[in-house]
């Protein structure tokens, strides 16, 4: 008989020229090899535990099973598929089931999954199974790394290790708060952190139990399993590398090349078993699940309610791809940012458990967490109370139409901004129609004096988009040289976009915002928002002034409290809550990430670069 190590490096030679069948072939020579003609009745006889151990690892199966659903149902809930729960993971096990034995997870997944749920399309069953293959991959990676650094491990893999072990965090990181990637258009989003993190751990225990299932076949006193579990790490990501049936070839080699102190016959006596506990019975289930479909109900989504039951800023929501939808019985401006899930200003306050508990509660089955943002004073003294971490972040600047008064003596400022820009010849109008062409002028001027375009919480330069706002504009004889843009409701107007040329004369804006204000007072309503200054009392302290400079210079939020004091506005606090010190720190990452990199506008829409209001023209350019 030929040396079964000899045999298999020969064989690990020639791996690259074979295909999967070819190295399935090799391996069960291999097998035939060392354990001869009485290959049938090999296993029982090397099994020194007997059915005691044959039923543990039965349990280790179910285990790990049991989590490849969860991780299947996360990826349902990652994609929206609105796919039960219970139905979500169990058409993901039946899928992992015949897809690791069959060999090509990926297409023979996609396969199994459509033919389980035919509602979700060939499409959605495919990034379905490429997101379960990758991500998989990406944590069967880190983990192995972790256990190759802890655990003895052969030496060859400690240096590896210690490299991936920080970098694969750093760069989940990095694409969690760092500049967007501009990914293919049928890949909606990457895992959030929370997602990452529920990814690794249900990964974790599905190999901690399938090589628990090994290790139980294994004959006693052979090998520790603190030495074993790197190596079947390393046989299982060889295995799942190599896209052959059940990862059969380049799993025993790596198990027969880095566990020598097992005798051959009996590890190969083990790995039979365990192929037969943990590849053939589920394959075999699996095969059977799939004669009929699994039934499926997917409720229809809730309706989203209109804009136009809340404060005027709820129009900022056409942009942001948010909508107000109904939770424990409150309305919610709902906008869903990479990482969290953010609830705007702008509905019904926020002042009840109930609405708190829904709130977290969809938020973490949308893998996301839980944020209110730019919060009044009272919605964030009652999540204070509820426990949750609150940070002031910002004061907006509030009016009334009906009460405003040019004449008083803390508008004096404002009043010789607009003597000025009348003496300038100045004009200002309401916009009908829009001028599109020159307003993109416009915009494009500012632009290029302040740097590229914001999101997220603030609008973005696009013509359908303003034309659902109210809209002003300064003439300069007749070239247009400003507009603002204004979000209207039934009993207030929100201050959205404000755009300048570079040669406009002093006081065109205040002339353009005061021209709202009389409107709002023609119109009856008694709101009017010139949004929010950044104000961060948390940071007055002498150790963190260096990063509250740099932070209210990069915002420009000195010249935006001078303009805005300009209105002699009443001033009222906004706060940022979330559930945790960790969770606010992440949401506070996440927005500013959304603003300062936003995602690329939907295909088809009518999309141009602009800022927010919060970008005026007394802003320096590295508030852009």
């Amino acid at each position: 008989m030929a040396n079964i190590a000899a045999a298999s490096r020969h064989l690990a030679r020639g791996a690259r020229f074979l295909g999967p069948l070819a190295l399935t072939a090799g391996c069960l020579w291999l097998v035939h090899q060392q354990v001869g003609q009485n290959m049938p009745t090999a296993l029982p006889a090397s099994l020194t535990g007997g059915g005691f151990n044959i039923f543990l690892a039965l349990g280790c199966v179910a285990v790990s099973f049991w989590a490849m659903g969860r991780y299947d149902g996360l990826s349902h809930r990652h994609f929206g598929t609105g796919v039960p729960p219970a139905v979500a993971r169990r058409s993901g096990v039946i899928a992992i089931a015949l897809a690791q034995t069959l060999g090509f997870g990926v297409v023979t997944g996609a396969l199994v999954r459509h033919r389980l749920l035919p509602g979700l399309g060939v499409g959605r069953a495919l990034q379905l199974s490429v997101f379960v293959s990758l991500s998989f991959l990406a944590a069967w990676l880190w983990i192995t790394a972790l256990a190759c650094t802890v655990l003895p491990a052969p030496g060859r893999t400690i240096l590896p290790a210690a490299i991936a072990l920080p970098l694969l965090p750093l760069c989940s990181g990095l694409l969690a708060f760092g500049p967007r990637l501009r990914l293919a258009r049928w890949w909606p989003s990457l895992p959030t952190l929370r997602a990452q993190g529920a990814i690794v751990l249900w990964a974790a225990l599905d190999m901690l139990a399938a090589a628990l299932v090994l290790y139980l076949l294994v004959p006693a006193g052979t090998v520790g399993f603190a030495l074993f579990l790197p190596v079947f790490l390393l046989a299982f990501g060889a295995g799942l590398l190599s896209g052959a049936p059940g990862g059969v070839g380049p799993f025993e080699l790596v198990l027969l090349s880095l566990l020598p102190a097992v005798p051959d016959a009996a590890l190969i006596a083990a790995i039979m078993g365990y192929r037969a506990l943990y590849y053939a019975l589920p394959a075999v289930i699996g095969a059977l699940a799939l004669i009929r479909p699994l039934s499926l109900k997917v409720p229809a989504p809730p309706a989203p309610i209109p804009h136009g039951e809340g404060r005027a800023e709820l129009g900022l929501l056409r942009q942001n791809g948010g909508q107000v939808e109904q939770l424990g019985g409150s309305a919610m401006a709902l906008w869903r940012s990479g990482q969290a899930l953010v609830v705007l200003p702008g509905a019904a306050p926020l002042t009840t458990p109930a609405a708190l508990t829904a709130l977290r509660g969809h938020a973490r089955w949308e893998n996301r967490l839980a944020c209110l943002y730019k919060c009044t004073a009272r919605e964030a003294a009652f999540a204070r109370s509820q426990g949750w971490q609150v940070l002031r972040i910002a004061e907006e600047a509030l009016l009334n139409p009906q009460t405003f008064d040019l004449d008083q003596p803390a508008r004096r400022g404002l009043r010789r901004k607009l003597r000025q820009a009348e003496k300038s010849g100045v004009r200002v109008m309401p916009a009908t129609p829009l001028p599109l062409s020159r307003m993109a002028a416009v915009d494009a001027c500012w632009q290029r004096r302040n740097g590229p375009a914001r999101g997220g919480t603030m609008g973005r330069y696009c013509p359908d988009y303003i034309a659902g706002q109210q809209v002003f504009l300064a003439w300069h004889g007749e070239r247009l040289i400003g507009f603002a843009t204004f979000h209207a409701g039934a009993r207030d107007m929100a201050l959205d976009l404000m755009r300048l040329s570079a040669d406009a004369p002093d006081g065109t804006m205040q002339a353009l915002v005061t021209a709202a204000l009389e409107a709002g007072r023609a119109a009856g309503r008694t709101g009017f928002s010139l949004a929010a200054v950044p104000d961060i009392p948390a940071l007055k302290h002498r150790l963190s002034a260096p990063l509250r400079a740099r932070l209210l210079a990069r915002t420009g939020a000195a010249g935006l409290r001078q303009f805005k004091s300009g209105f002699a506005p009443r001033w009222s606090p906004r706060y940022v809550a979330a559930p945790s010190r960790i969770a606010l720190a992440l949401c506070l990452a996440d927005i500013a990430r959304e603003v300062h990199h936003p995602p690329d506008p939907a295909p088809g829409t009518r999309f141009e670069v602009h800022e927010g209001d919060e970008e005026y023209e007394l802003a320096p350019r590295r508030a852009a």
